[in-house]
């Protein structure tokens, strides 16, 4: 992983670079399907509640995972490039007020290596430093916990 901080010409971008064991056409599905989004999404020990995707430049999608017994936290935004099995690019912005810093935009990219996929995942526009920091532990619960997903 990756943050960008003060003074660097990407200073609001995060990376994440990881290698799945299957191939890019199900890591995409995992990511634009529902109901695969609906047995992976979120931190660890999430529940995802809401999975809404219409998958189409311009579509939305609306993701909402349960984080304890009390609160339901929501994530929306338009998908802006939908290349299968290679490219998602979509906007990003919670719903919940405790939790938005703003728009911003998330790209997955997917790249074929051997039997494996190659996945770079950059959260772009993260305008504070606790956004970057707060999102960077956020990506780094979820793409846990799909490893754990494709792994099984």
């Amino acid at each position: 992983m990756i943050i960008n901080g003060p003074g660097s010409e990407q200073a609001e971008t995060i990376l994440f670079e990881r290698t799945y064991n299957v191939p890019p056409e199900r890591v995409f599905a995992a990511w634009t399907e529902p109901a695969l989004l609906k047995q992976w999404w979120g931190p660890p020990g999430s529940i995802v509640e809401v999975a809404e995707v219409d998958l189409r430049v311009g579509g939305r999608y609306r993701l909402g995972i349960q984080r304890g017994p009390q609160a339901v936290y929501y994530v929306t935004g338009v998908y802006q490039a939908v290349q299968p099995p290679d490219k998602l690019v979509f906007t990003w912005r919670w719903e919940n007020p405790e939790m938005d810093v703003g728009r911003s935009l998330v790209t997955i990219e997917l790249r074929p290596n051997g039997h494996k996929t190659d996945l770079r995942l950059t959260h772009e526009q993260l305008p504070t430093e606790e956004a970057r920091r707060s999102h960077a532990e956020g990506w780094a619960g979820i793409l846990e916990v799909l490893d754990k997903f494709l792994a099984g």
